[in-house]
Formats: C-alpha cells, structure tokens, sequence
C-alpha cells in the first residue's frame, strides 16, 4: 500500500499541471509516468474541468476533481514537469510571479506593440497605451469569482474608450483598436491545445476547449459591439477611419521583441523561456505574409503552424518540458481568433483591423490550415517520446 501522502502528491502534480494550462491528454501521461516513477499503479482520465484519478493497487482507489477551466501559467507549467523528472525536489504549489509593475507594463506596451507589427495609423499608436492601462486595470477589478468577466468587461471598456476618443476628433479605426486592446485574451493556448487534443484523437477534450475558445471570442466581440453602441449614444463619435498604416519599418524590430516580452511576462514565463520563444512570435506574425510561396495565406499559415509546433516541440524535448510553452507566443497571433475577430468586424461593419484587404475572411481555412499543419508536425515525433515512458 502506497502512502496516503504520496497519492496526494499525485492527485497534486495533477491538479497542478491543469491549473497551469496544460493540455489534457498530456496531463494523464504525466501524472501516471509520475506515478511510475514513485512506484504506484495509477489510471488518469483528464478532461478541460475535471480529472479523475484510479489507483487499481490501494483498494481501488478512486479521486474525482471538479475544476474550473485552466489559466495560463508557464512558469508553474515548466516547474511542475521539472518536479515530475526529479521527484525529490519540493512539491510546486505556485511559482514565481513578476513584480505588479512589471506587469502593467506588459499589459501598456502590448497594444501598440501589436498595432506597430500589423500597420496602423501614428494616432492609433499612440492611444492604443491607455488602452492597455483599462484593459489592466479591468484585470485587477475581476480576481477570484469575478475571474469570468474579465474579457467582456475588458471589452466592453475597449469599446467605450475608443469611441470616446473618436469623439474627441481623433481619426482612429474603432473595431481596430478596440480589438487590438484586448489581443491578450485571444485563446491562443486553448485552441492550441485543442488543436492538439483532437489530432490525437482526444475528441471530447479537443472539443471542449474549442467550446471554451469560441465561448472567449463571443464574450470579446459583443464586449467591443455593446461598448461601442454606448458610446455613440453616451458623446458623438465620429466614423471609423480606414486603417493606414504610418509606422516605420525599422520599428518592427523593437515591436517584435516587446510584443514577445508582454506576452511572456503575462503569462508568467521564465525569462529563459520567453527569449526561446521569440522565433515562434516571427514566424507567427510573418510566416503567412511571406512563407506561401506566392501560394497566398492560407498555405503560409499551414507552413507557419507546422514550423512553430515543430520547433516548440522539438525545444521542450530537447529541455524535458512541453511544446506549449514555447508555441503559445506564436499561436495566440496565428491562431484565428484574432482572425475571427477581423473577419467578423470586416464581414459586417467593411472594416479590418490589418491593412491588407481580405485577410480575416479566410479564417475557416486559416483555422484548418493550423490544424493540418500541427498535425504534420507533431507525426514526426513518435507515440513512445509524447508517452513520456521509454
């Protein structure tokens, strides 16, 4: 019989690693490989709110957790699988968190970090920063319980901001830079995961988190659309200017390595990670443009998704962790949530947030072109190394 305190431990690697974002079919060959290890026959079944646990050698030991869907932390990702290969060192419970300031920071620069590297007008640049400060300070407001609000509260903040200054004469794109403050929540790691999931045929957990993406993509567009139906009532806003783009080009090369940084500061990365990271983020921002081979976007970003999964994976082999820590900078600007949003604003209001005409309506095809190009990546690696049990 295998100690009371060693099964919590289990239950608590699994618990962890859930919490911190990490795909569901990758949590069960973790926590049982974990189990392995400690010499304990254990049989995990993880979804996107639950996990359940059955240890057929304790008297059949059974632990079911219900669970709210995960967060993002890859520090305490990237520790927990490091526990998993060194068992003696302490249990992880929370890992190391950047000071608040830097934080909101990260959160200030991400707009105008993301609005440099697609083109947009000086004017919408240079607001896009106050923006960020609503967008952060909406996250303070929505901690604990109130967690769930926070996208369409941050939304809908967005949406009144940016029609507020509209009203004070300032020519900016509305839809654009409204979706450009909140680019933070796109689900990039969910739909990430879920992409993964189903190309492993984890169809329950594959579906669920597509569920909880689109569910995140509905609260971020009606937050925008109420926010700036208000404001036209609350002041007189003026039309949504055409989105030009006035940015220099040398500046991309700052943009690139800040949106990098916000991005992995948020999500609480170690700063070793986040440096390993930036190759995913140019490709994830360049690849469609220029890696289609004169084939047009949706084989560029088949490429892109297939060059970005193939490296992360092959990166957190190489450091014993997992591919998600290092693809989710790329995926949350590839992905097409950021897509469908631009697609639905150029769809029913004729307006884009990039200045290349056409690019959100072909977001269905970019949503199937990552998933095929993950699925080519990850058959490279083999069944026994993704088990994690030689």
């Amino acid at each position: 019989m295998a100690p009371a305190a060693l099964i919590r431990d289990i239950v608590h690697i699994g618990e962890t690693l859930h919490q911190s974002g990490c795909a569901p079919y990758k949590i069960e060959k973790y926590v049982q490989h974990y189990a392995i290890i400690q010499g304990v026959n254990a049989v995990v079944q993880a979804t996107p709110t639950s996990l359940t646990y059955h240890f057929p050698d304790e008297d059949n030991q059974m632990v079911i957790q219900r669970l709210s869907p995960a967060s993002i932390d890859l520090s305490l990702l990237a520790d927990t699988i490091t526990r998993i290969s060194h068992p003696t060192l302490p249990p992880v419970d929370r890992a190391s968190a950047y000071p608040r300031w830097l934080i909101l920071v990260a959160n200030i620069i991400l707009p105008p970090a993301f609005l440099s590297l697609i083109g947009a007008s000086a004017q919408t640049v240079f607001l896009s920063p106050l923006l960020g400060l609503l967008v952060w300070l909406c996250q303070q407001m929505c901690q604990g319980d109130r967690a769930k609000l926070v996208e369409f509260l941050s939304a809908l903040v967005a949406g009144l901001a940016v029609s507020f200054f509209s009203s004070q004469g300032y020519e900016v794109p509305l839809w654009g830079l409204a979706i450009a403050a909140v680019i933070l929540f796109v689900p990039g790691l969910s739909i990430a995961n879920a992409l993964e999931c189903l190309a492993f045929n984890d169809l329950i957990s594959g579906v669920s988190l597509l569920a909880h993406s689109l569910f995140v993509l509905m609260k971020l567009f009606i937050g925008i659309y109420i926010g700036l139906s208000l404001g036209g009532i609350f002041w007189d806003s003026l039309p949504s200017a055409p989105n030009v783009n006035e940015v220099p080009g040398w500046l991309a090369y700052v943009a690139l390595p800040a949106l990098s940084f916000s991005i992995g500061l948020i999500f609480n990365a170690r700063l070793r990670d986040i440096i390993l990271a930036i190759p995913v983020t140019i490709i994830g921002m360049w690849g469609p443009l220029y890696l289609g081979f004169g084939a047009g976007w949706i084989v560029g970003t088949w490429v892109s998704a297939t060059l970005i999964t193939v490296y992360g994976t092959w990166l957190a082999k190489v450091l014993k962790l997992t591919g998600a820590i290092y693809i989710v900078q790329g995926i949350i600007i590839l992905v097409p949530g950021s897509r469908v949003l631009m697609g639905a604003t150029q769809s029913l209001f004729s307006e884009s947030l990039m200045a290349m005409p056409g690019v959100g309506l072909s977001a269905f095809l970019m949503f199937a072109a990552i998933a095929a190009g993950q699925m080519t990546a990850l058959s490279f690696y083999s069944q026994k190394n993704r088990n994690l049990i030689s």
